[in-house]
């Protein structure tokens, strides 16, 4: 009997054991995944950041960020309404999609097209009220022309969306129409995207068909300024389409992604493979290239209402000054009706969430006080990026604190070399944050600093010597 109760209590113990490591073996493998995450955070390198004051570089570009991009919130001109906030940013391109489905451009009269300008006209005067140049992404299909209706598919007669393309850029480029120089005209949004048609390389929604056709329109506009035509336009940087445009053999005058990256790094990267790419067509290789919409991602997050945001934008622009695109376009400029959980990608909230400014809005013109000429500078670490410049005899660092997890600060050294010894005022300034200065007595070529860089945050150190 008590061999019979060993055996019964033997099999009741292995099955209490099996039981608990299915229970506890996805805890315990959690454990350890969390615990090798944070090594491998704490094996991250930490900023020390050296400036050689003497050794100059390349001026730093500042006008490539000041372009945003508005999408389709709403049928209406979304911008009149922080038209002045807009301004305050300084922008030199806006871009604005959606054109022939939410401003109800196209309509037909029998077998002749008819057109009506006058919301899109309202949308786009506004832009160029701001100071900007508008880029209009040439979509979606008209539903007068769409086969079946569908305004993300192909048209019944392609001929007819080449002149929709003819007779917009003749509007608005035309000598006799708005008479605006210099817009760049884009070729869809997205096309790679279910949403936005599915299009590819080849097949019935070949995005060549619809790219030659809209180049056969540009082609036949008269009267017309200067102007650019392009795409894809694709939800990613696809280099295959990129190098199936150029091989095409119609009229390509710039280039254009979108990127939705939470790591800064790989925007830099995404440069090089475009030229690489290029490299077989040498022609081709100086042509502007937009990233005509970007952000940390595609989805909407409450994350673009934090400094979050604010520092990811920071971090990117702080990868793309030297060797960049000709304009890095912000997702977008104004948050859509009925976000107000904050997960908006706009800079600016509704108007019924009070069109208030959310931390990303400052960053812009925040570092636009990096205008200069750039210094070398080295010792970044993993989450703390920076660049220098000076100008007018002041020199300027400015750092970068983003961490994907949301939590790393950091205290970061930054040694100024090559200076003459004296008396100097260094000045620190976090964006949305303190601002203090302090007198330093320079005995040697060089001074010392620190700047603590709380979890994404933006700071600027300005050192001045005192006359």
């Amino acid at each position: 009997m008590s061999i019979l109760i060993r055996h019964v209590s033997s099999r009741v113990t292995s099955v209490i054991s099996i039981v608990a490591l299915l229970v506890f073996l996805p805890l315990f493998l959690l454990v350890i995944q969390q615990t090798v995450t944070l090594m491998s955070r704490a094996a991250g390198t930490p900023a020390n950041i050296v400036v050689e004051a003497k050794l100059t570089l390349d001026p730093i570009k500042t006008d490539f960020y000041h372009a945003f991009a508005q999408g389709g919130e709403e049928s209406t001109d979304m911008l009149a309404s922080v038209k002045g906030d807009v301004t305050a940013l300084h922008p030199k391109v806006i871009r604005l999609d959606h054109l022939y489905d939410l401003y109800h451009v196209v309509s037909r009269d029998g077998s002749d097209l008819r057109f009506d300008w006058s919301k899109l006209d309202q949308a786009v005067s506004t832009v160029v009220s701001t100071g900007a140049k508008p880029v209009l992404a040439l979509s979606y299909m008209p539903d007068v022309i769409a086969k079946d209706g569908v305004i993300s598919g192909p048209p019944n007669d392609w001929n007819d969306w080449a002149t929709v393309v003819q007779k917009t850029i003749e509007h608005y480029s035309g000598k006799g129409g708005m008479n605006i120089p210099g817009i760049y005209y884009e070729v869809w949004n997205e096309p790679n995207l279910t949403q936005f048609g599915g299009w590819t390389l080849s097949g019935d929604r070949n995005y060549l068909t619809l790219y030659h056709y809209a180049s056969v329109g540009a082609g036949n506009a008269q009267n017309v300024n200067t102007f650019y035509l392009g795409g894809p336009a694709t939800s990613g940087l696809f280099v295959n389409w990129i190098t199936a445009l150029v091989q095409s053999g119609n009229r390509v005058n710039f280039f254009s992604w979108h990127s939705y990256l939470s790591d800064p790094d790989q925007f830099a990267l995404d440069e090089r493979n475009v030229v690489k790419a290029l490299l077989p067509f040498p022609t081709y290789t100086l042509l502007p290239k937009l990233i005509t919409e970007f952000g940390f991602t595609g989805d909407k997050s409450t994350g673009y209402g934090t400094s979050y945001a604010a520092a990811h934008a920071a971090a990117v622009i702080r990868q793309l000054t030297s060797g960049g695109p000709t304009y890095l376009f912000t997702f977008e400029l104004k948050d859509g009706p009925k976000q107000q959980d904050g997960s908006g990608w706009g800079l600016i909230t509704n108007d019924d969430n009070g069109l208030k400014k959310k931390p990303r809005y400052y960053v812009y013109n925040f570092l636009d006080s990096m205008a200069g000429t750039r210094l070398s500078l080295t010792g970044e670490g993993s989450w703390v990026s920076a660049y220098a410049s000076t100008q007018n005899n002041v020199i300027r660092v400015l750092l970068v604190n983003f961490d994907a997890s949301g939590s790393h600060s950091e205290n970061v050294p930054v040694l100024i070399r090559g200076i003459e010894p004296g008396t100097y005022t260094v000045r620190q300034r976090l964006l949305l944050g303190r601002d203090a200065t302090t007198t330093i007595d320079a005995q040697d070529p060089s001074i010392n600093t620190q700047v603590y860089m709380p979890p994404e945050s933006v700071a600027l150190l300005e050192i001045t010597k005192t006359q």
